[in-house]
């Protein structure tokens, strides 16, 4: 349906248009009516017309002031100017104002119609045509990501200017984006991600990031790996990246869901020597086994030698972790597996993969000594992620678990709660209100979600679903001592977002609704 909005400071003018002429036989509805321009620029926004039927002459803002506003915020709004006067100038100025056309009153119908006719068509084109290239526009953008990955991988192909690809790569810079600079100084930039969503919000984050810093930027992703490659002022100018590479790892930091690490390769130009840089900052990216995620690193600032005669190569060091197994000395076990992890987090072998096969034959060593103790973790594949890809912490972590729970199954004596059972407590109780999920208790003690709940169960008597909802009701009963809390404000401080959810777990527990347990509250008071 086309908008109309009839813009006369005669009332009988507005109304002889808004009841004699067939509207609907246009596809057209009149949508609000305006004393001047001044009231009609106010009530613009709020009716969004497609076509005025505006007279000339008005007081305030008339006519032709309204138009010269209207073109620039709303330009496809089309105007049919109406007046009382046969007056040539002001034919010529509605001309230039792209008015649709000029009617004398009093309107004949017939010749209005026919006008409205013609308007009606245009206007139907031109939405056609917006249409088309909102079509048009949105396939661009979904396509984006995939131009600017064969974009960068093509980049990363070339070796020397006299390659013919270094034009055709030319050619595509300037269609991905002609605002990036061809000559001058650039940086290759890589990035690691430790879940889903920090790969699939890292082109958005890339380019928001370089925005806000001014700097020009291709990024993608290939072959899982993130790309960026920015461009600089000067060769010294490497602050701007220096803080992109931080707002990067700092955004997932604040959010606790985006894990990355990045790294930057060494300055280079021209353009078709990215390669070399990519692969300075690729080396330096597997550097985040040592430093963690959100962490930044820099391919010059690498170690130049590396230290020989690692703990965790040396035989000797293995043999004594395997003999304080089993003896049962699990505190010079613990020792040892530190002194050989610390020493790598001080002196950093860039043999990654022969570290992780490493500390696995250590963490094997403890399945073969205490295959009765580890067997229930046999079937799960946390160990396996682990060890292929977790970094140095989470291997750690992991296997300092596991002696935890060899430990405590060689203790007959010990009766006391598993230290497992104390950690997930704590966590509960310091995240219960947020959203606390099985996957995330499991992801903190190192443990699969199947085994920790069913090791919670056998302990505590209750499922870990069934303690966080005590825990959170029980809370709940405190903060409903205080009136000032509104109990949509208590259920979102307990976890809850939805009040009336909140209200059904409550009464499911306590037997009564908030309400009436806070009201419960004061006649025991009283």
């Amino acid at each position: 349906m086309i908008r109309v909005m009839l813009v006369d400071d005669e009332e009988m003018t507005r109304s002889g248009l808004r009841e004699f002429v067939p509207w609907e036989d246009f596809n057209m509805t009149v949508v609000g009516e305006a004393e001047d321009g001044v009231q009609a620029l106010e009530r613009f926004d709020e009716l969004e017309p497609d076509l005025l039927m505006c007279d000339v002459r008005m007081p305030r803002i008339d006519g032709l002031e309204l138009a010269r506003q209207l073109k620039d915020k709303a330009p496809v709004c089309k105007i049919i100017f109406l007046s009382g006067y046969s007056d040539v100038d002001y034919l010529k100025t509605a001309i230039k104002l792209q008015a649709v056309d000029y009617l004398e009153k009093p309107v004949q119908l017939d010749e209005l119609q026919k006008l409205l006719g013609t308007v009606a068509a245009e206007i139907r084109a031109n939405r056609q045509e917006s249409a088309r290239i909102t079509g048009l526009e949105k396939s661009w953008n979904q396509s984006m990501p995939e131009l600017t990955e064969r974009l960068l991988r093509n980049l990363l192909a070339l070796r020397g200017a006299g390659e013919s690809g270094w034009l055709q790569v030319k050619r595509e810079i300037g269609l991905v984006d002609d605002t990036f600079p061809t000559e001058g100084n650039w940086v290759c930039c890589t990035a690691a991600f430790g879940n889903p969503a920090a790969r699939e919000t890292w082109r958005e984050d890339a380019y928001a990031g370089a925005r806000e810093l001014g700097l020009p930027i291709l990024a993608g992703i290939v072959d899982g790996v993130g790309i960026a490659c920015l461009a600089l002022e000067s060769e010294r100018h490497l602050e701007p990246v220096s803080l992109w590479l931080n707002k990067m790892t700092a955004k997932g930091r604040e959010e606790g869901k985006n894990r990355r690490a990045l790294s930057s390769g060494n300055i280079f130009h021209p353009l078709y020597r990215m390669a070399v840089s990519y692969e300075e900052s690729l080396k330096a990216l597997h550097y985040y086994f040592y430093r963690g995620w959100h962490s930044v690193i820099w391919y010059r600032e690498l170690p130049q030698q590396h230290r020989s005669g690692l703990q965790l190569f040396e035989k000797d060091c293995f043999l004594k972790f395997e003999d304080a197994l089993r003896r049962q000395d699990f505190e010079e076990a613990e020792q040892l597996l530190d002194q050989a992890v610390n020493e790598l987090l001080l002196y950093p072998s860039p043999e990654i993969e022969s570290v992780r096969k490493k500390l696995f034959r250590w963490y094997v060593a403890m399945t073969q000594i205490y295959p009765d103790a580890m067997w229930d973790f046999e079937n799960d594949e946390l160990w396996s992620s682990v060890f292929v890809s977790g970094e140095l912490f989470t291997i750690r972590s992991f296997m300092l678990r596991r002696l935890e729970i060899i430990k405590e199954n060689t203790d007959d004596s010990a009766s006391s709660e598993k230290s497992v059972i104390r950690d997930v407590i704590r966590y509960v109780q310091h995240n219960y209100n947020e959203d606390v999920s099985i996957a995330a208790i499991a992801n903190h003690v190192y443990l699969a979600p199947t085994y920790l709940c069913l090791l919670f169960k056998k302990e505590r008597g209750i499922s870990m679903n069934e303690y966080i909802t005590q825990f959170r009701i029980k809370k709940a009963k405190q903060l409903l001592r205080d009136r000032k809390l509104k109990l949509y404000e208590i259920a979102q401080m307990v976890g809850y977002q939805d009040a009336n959810y909140f209200a059904k777990v409550f009464r499911k527990i306590a037997g009564c609704n908030p309400s009436e347990y806070r009201d419960s509250m004061e006649e025991g008071a009283g």
